[in-house]
């Protein structure tokens, strides 16, 4: 199972990220996104849902 977050240059999804990986969700992915005006970040996330099932 696979989610995306959206890290925004002002911090917005920070605490979503930070959740996440709590839960143990693994980074697979980070693709910048330099605008002239902004510097986000796209950040792929990835969880077994064997482990998922484990840990219930």
């Amino acid at each position: 199972m696979q989610k995306a977050v959206i890290i925004q240059s002002n911090g917005t999804g920070k605490n979503d990220l930070e959740n996440l990986l709590r839960q143990g969700w693994k980074v697979v992915s980070i693709t910048p996104n330099n605008g002239p005006s902004y510097n986000d970040f796209l950040i792929i996330l990835q969880k077994d849902e064997k482990e998922d099932n484990e840990n219930s």
